[in-house]
């Protein structure tokens, strides 16, 4: 069993309230976001909700299990 390790970061549209899920790398380069629902672009830094650290279980070469870390 091996495992491997991804933050992530909610944002919120500004527009419209939609809710993306992006990795936190992403989000830390200060990317504009387009929302998938109203199409507007919008800075990820400053719309930022919440981060996690999420755990991958991972068993013969695939994703098994998913936790928060």
């Amino acid at each position: 069993m091996a495992e491997a390790y991804l933050e992530i970061v909610l944002l919120r549209c500004p527009k419209c309230g939609n809710l993306i899920v992006e990795p936190s790398w992403l989000a830390d380069l200060e990317q504009d976001i387009q929302c998938a629902k109203c199409g507007k672009f919008f800075n990820s830094l400053r719309h930022q909700l919440s981060r996690k650290l999420l755990k991958l279980v991972i068993e013969e070469n695939e994703i098994k299990k998913v936790d928060f870390a």
